[in-house]
């Protein structure tokens, strides 16, 4: 009976064990995290701004990159946390040994000692005995002086970092395909401002050089009207470059997908988005902004491990038990079992007041360098400001510069078929008109990046439906 409750003590040790192994390995392999951007379910349209965006945070590799960085802080914290876990083992040992004290000792332990075993000759020349021992042990921390809590603690902060991390390139995202989602829009504009220019030159010429060679134009007039057509020519050329590279750069920007993306169907949004107060913008860039909040988290951890260094200064607590089994075999033998608490105080230990002088350095540096943040955001964010103050007004020229040289380019024909003026204003006149489109579109797509930019600088780049327009 005794043999085999001792073996159904052994056993269930043994099942007990596998099962924590077994719900270890579970919580060490997680389910893997969706991507930040699997949430954002629309049915927009391929070639659209949410489309694209769409793309961008399935495809980018910076999203694959902040995704796993996640995972690793999240095994990290159950790592961390599994301090506050006992710790339990199993040991298995067959010894076997004439050594008197060995022998005299295993036979206490199996229980089977006897009086013949006080004979003086046993004593100085036993017999070899074996003794296998199982025994489970465990180990639990009942106060260990702040470490398991710092150390929770930390990767708790780890945890807040990475998800702020990821909400910060996920802005990052948004930014770069707004930019270059647009850019493609402007830079086809431009194709379409340059085929038409070299259109209307290239007639041009076709009519001066008919009026040349019946004598109504002097051949100046023709050479002029050669060069502007060669000058819109080779802006067909540069705009037809840029073009493509703009392309480029926004497959770079979907994180390059394959198929490559179609090309935006969207126009450039018309109306003034809003511009609040800079006071507005400024506090709302230090209370929401990810990589400041990222910051503010290392003050956090630094203080934490500045209360860990203080703690060194408390005694530790322990707690722990086994149960143990020891026999001839180890399906047979005496049971036995031992709890205890371990209470450990160091009262001078040389290096604890070094590493609190250590923490409140650290504090301090981090509380230096969540101030500079603070400072960098109001100047990054001033900066948006403005620009995008500036690229409101210069949008607010630049339509009506677009308007002026459209209506002076009609007078000016006007004029030069009633034959007032010479091809030479028209000429003049024709290329301020261009320039003036050419500008208007660069002051539409800096009005859209800068707005871009500045919601970006305050962390609040998460809606694409202001740029949709």
């Amino acid at each position: 009976m005794k043999r085999d409750r001792n073996a159904a003590a052994s056993v269930a040790i043994i099942i007990v064990l596998c099962m924590l192994f077994s719900h270890s390995a579970k919580a060490a392999n997680p389910e893997p995290a969706a991507a930040p951007g699997a949430e954002l379910k629309t049915d927009a349209a391929p070639g659209t701004l949410t489309h694209a965006l769409q793309t961008a945070l399935s495809q980018h590799p910076k999203i694959s990159m902040v995704t796993s960085q996640t995972q690793a802080v999240e095994a990290g914290h159950r790592a961390a946390r599994a301090g506050y876990f006992p710790k339990i083992s199993l040991s298995h040992k067959i010894l076997r040994s004439n050594n008197p004290v060995f022998v005299f000792g295993s036979l206490l332990e199996q229980a089977r000692f006897g009086v013949e075993h006080f004979d003086p000759a046993f004593l100085n020349a036993p017999a070899p005995l074996t003794n296998a021992r199982t025994e489970a042990l465990a180990a639990l921390p009942v106060f260990d002086q702040l470490f398991t809590a710092t150390r929770v603690a930390e990767s708790q902060g780890a945890q807040s970092k990475a998800r702020f991390l990821e909400e910060w390139v996920r802005q990052e995202i948004f930014l770069s395909v707004i930019q270059r989602f647009y850019g493609v829009i402007v830079a086809r504009e431009r194709v379409f401002v340059a085929q038409e220019a070299v259109r209307e030159t290239e007639a041009q010429v076709r009519r001066i050089q008919a009026f040349f060679e019946n004598g109504q134009v002097v051949r100046s007039d023709l050479l002029a009207a050669q060069v502007q057509h060669l000058e819109f020519s080779q802006q067909l050329v540069e705009a037809e470059g840029e073009y493509h590279a703009a392309q480029e750069a926004f497959q770079t920007a979907l994180g390059r997908p394959f198929p490559p993306y179609p090309e935006p169907t969207q126009k450039m949004p018309s109306p003034l988005f809003p511009l609040h107060s800079l006071t507005q913008y400024t506090e709302e860039a230090l209370a929401s902004r990810p990589d400041v909040a990222m910051v503010r988290e290392d003050l956090h951890v630094a203080r934490l491990r500045l209360r860990e260094a203080r703690a060194r200064y408390l005694p530790r607590v322990d707690a722990f038990s086994s149960y143990g089994v020891s026999g001839p075999d180890w399906e047979s033998g005496s049971s036995d079992y031992t709890l205890g608490l371990s209470f450990s105080w160091d009262l001078y230990e040389g290096r604890r007041r070094p590493g609190i002088d250590q923490a409140l350095a650290l504090v301090a540096a981090a509380e230096a360098q969540v101030q500079e943040a603070e400072h960098e955001v109001r100047l990054q964010v001033v900066q948006a400001y403005e620009s995008l103050q500036a690229a409101r007004q210069r949008l607010s020229l630049s339509q009506q510069a677009v308007a002026q040289a459209g209506e002076a380019l009609r007078i000016v024909k006007d004029r030069y078929s009633e034959g007032l003026t010479t091809i030479t204003e028209v000429l003049r006149a024709e290329t301020a008109y261009r320039r003036a489109q050419w500008m208007d579109l660069g002051a539409r797509y800096d009005h859209v990046v800068r707005y871009a930019e500045l919601l970006f600088r305050t962390g609040r780049l998460q809606d694409v439906a202001p740029f949709e327009g």
